[in-house]
């Protein structure tokens, strides 16, 4: 039978226990109307949840998730194609949907940059070079299948390596780096293959220090790019597969140590291997590339502000003689660190272009109130990596110890350790030793600085930020004011210190400066 003909129009069709609701007269509009009016939006509702698969229509945006919680599996985008080129491979994660328009902002936006770094020279040659080989690179990059993604930016970073230095002495370089990523992929027991790392390590560093600072000019390049790409990460690669069950991909365990941006910065941050290869394509991939082109615009902000300070605010130990000129020498010695942060952000941001959503590795440590809330800001790569390698399984391991006791002994080890690491990081890019008076004072007086603050941070009755935090009153700003002031007059003078030769050419600042 049809629907009964004399029941609503809407409710045609429905069982008898199921009716829409009769408007109320109330607003001046018929009951007719609004029945119909009710259709409607049922209809409306109805296409919107059909449009909403097909990715026709964007998604409510989700709340931010905790950091602990950010890299989740990637989505599948259920194999639609759209336009050709564009849309979506089968297969393919949803979160690389091609898109004409948004891409060709970003490229853009990333040719005006290329420009920045062409009239302002900045960084040389080598940056040049490789910023405009990622921008022929990037869209053959983005319109690849997702499986020729990584491949593909392994053999954009080989070739920049090969561009940069050289077809022999990169051959050499890739030569090397391969033969210490095998040991570590050979089936004998994780303390067999990490002692064998060390012992390759040995060697190199034998031959390291018997062609010294001044070698030949092949040894000039070897040495410091073969360091700046395993140092540090080798010792991250190590402690990450000590615990898995099968061999890491090979792309994935390539493309972590050869990485682009890395032949223009042999200063190089710390980038986390699994963070690396869970940050890919995890984000939306334009809002990926947006975030790379931020950080790149921040870079090329410090790397022009460090020029500044460098060529027109610097002066030389020579000409302090007044504690205004004192004061000018340690300031403009602390802001030369602007160029390691714009060196990083470039670097972080060029991977962000290929899909990479790492964090950020600076976070306006300038404005810094407190040497904890400092070391939390600077470098943050290093702090992550010190905090998972050194601090972590210490603290854990004397869990049963008092917590100021465990805390402090973890803390002190991260310093003496970092200490150490950046003596080991000079001898592999400068050929010499870093261990100096002023490099041991400068250390030990920072973790000293962060070891109190840490106690303090810990203790029961530290007060916790709220909840709903309110519109901060005048004196607590005029505080915030003053320890930013006394953490960063307390940093330069301890870069101060770290900068000179030893202990009594910085004492004798001071003393000129205050002599009169």
């Amino acid at each position: 039978m049809g629907p009964r003909m004399d029941r609503p129009l809407a409710d045609r069709g429905r069982p008898s226990g199921m009716r829409l609701r009769k408007p109320s007269q109330k607003h001046g509009r018929g009951a007719g109307a609004l029945t119909f009016d009710n259709r409607l939006t049922a209809a409306a509702r109805l296409a919107f949840r059909s449009a909403l698969p097909l990715g026709l229509i964007a998604p409510r945006p989700t709340r931010q998730v905790a950091p602990h919680r950010r890299f989740l599996p990637v989505p599948e985008g259920g194999g639609r194609r759209l336009g050709g080129l564009f849309g979506l491979h089968p297969g393919e994660p949803a979160t690389c949907r091609r898109a004409l328009i948004p891409f060709l902002g970003v490229w853009a936006h990333l040719t005006l940059m290329l420009a920045i770094m062409k009239v302002f020279r900045i960084e040389g040659r080598a940056l040049f070079l490789l910023s405009s080989l990622a921008w022929g690179a990037l869209p053959v990059h983005y319109l690849l299948a997702y499986r020729w993604k990584k491949p593909f930016f392994l053999a954009v970073s080989v070739t920049g390596l090969l561009g940069v230095f050289g077809v022999g002495a990169g051959l050499v370089v890739a030569g090397l780096a391969v033969g210490l990523i095998g040991v570590t992929r050979l089936p004998v027991a994780w303390g067999v293959r990490a002692a064998l790392v060390a012992a390759v390590g040995v060697g190199l560093g034998m031959a390291r220090a018997y062609t010294g600072a001044g070698g030949s000019a092949w040894s000039e390049v070897v040495w410091p790019v073969l360091g700046s790409m395993m140092m540090f990460r080798m010792i991250v690669y190590l402690y990450e597969i000590k615990h898995v069950s099968r061999p890491e991909p090979i792309v994935d365990t390539l493309g972590y140590f050869f990485l682009l941006p890395n032949y223009c910065f042999l200063h190089f941050p710390v980038v986390d291997y699994r963070t690396l290869n869970r940050s890919f394509c995890q984000a939306e991939i334009h809002a990926t590339q947006r975030s790379g082109l931020r950080m790149i615009f921040n870079g090329l902000i410090h790397l022009l502000a460090y020029r500044l300070v460098y060529h027109n605010l610097l002066i030389t130990p020579e000409q302090v003689h007044s504690p205004a000129t004192l004061a000018g020498f340690v300031v403009a010695n602390y802001l030369l660190y602007l160029q390691v942060s714009g060196q990083f952000h470039l670097a972080c941001g060029m991977l962000h272009l290929f899909g990479y959503a790492l964090p950020t590795t600076h976070h306006h440590y300038l404005l810094a109130s407190g040497f904890t809330d400092y070391w939390r800001r600077v470098n943050i790569y290093w702090k992550d990596f010190m905090v998972r390698v050194v601090f972590n399984p210490l603290a854990f391991r004397w869990k049963r110890r008092p917590r100021w006791q465990a805390l402090g002994g973890a803390t002190l080890a991260v310093f003496v350790v970092t200490w150490a690491l950046h003596a080991y990081q000079s001898f592999w890019l400068r050929g010499v030793w870093g261990f100096s008076m002023t490099d041991a004072l400068f250390w030990g007086i920072l973790g000293a600085l962060v070891l109190v603050n840490v106690q303090l941070d810990a203790r029961d009755g530290a007060p916790r930020p709220s909840r709903c935090p309110t519109r901060p009153s005048l004196a607590a700003r005029l505080a915030r004011g003053s320890q930013i002031a006394a953490t960063f007059t307390t940093l330069a003078l301890l870069w101060s210190l770290w900068s000179s030769p030893d202990l009594d050419n910085w004492l004798s600042l001071f003393r000129r400066a205050f002599a009169g």
